[in-house]
């Protein structure tokens, strides 16, 4: 069997026993185990959106600094999205019951 690259680092023996037992229980070498599991984790979706986040935060950083620099409608300059004012529980029941607080 051709191998690539470098070879991952040895189990300790309490750590191989573990895998040899999971391998057990699936019914597969050690060794498939291990290549299987390997390989399922690099296919994991967190990871590949993880890996693209390189390109789509300068993207995502331009497209935010442009809102941020639109106006209100009123024209006062301010940014497109105010900083929202702390509600306290009080406020909240009572914005639902109609009155302000």
């Amino acid at each position: 069997m051709d191998q690539n690259g470098s070879q991952v680092p040895a189990f300790e023996p309490e750590e191989y026993a573990r895998v040899e037992a999971a391998a057990h229980l699936v019914g597969k070498s050690p060794e498939d185990f291990v290549r299987d599991a390997a390989l399922k984790a690099a296919e994991d979706p967190f990871l590949k959106a993880l890996g693209r986040t390189r390109d789509r935060v300068p993207q995502l950083a331009e497209v935010f600094a442009a809102q941020d620099t639109h106006t209100t409608a009123g024209g006062t300059g301010t940014a497109a999205w105010p900083d929202p004012a702390p509600m306290s529980s009080r406020d909240l029941h009572a914005s639902q019951r109609g009155h302000a607080a």
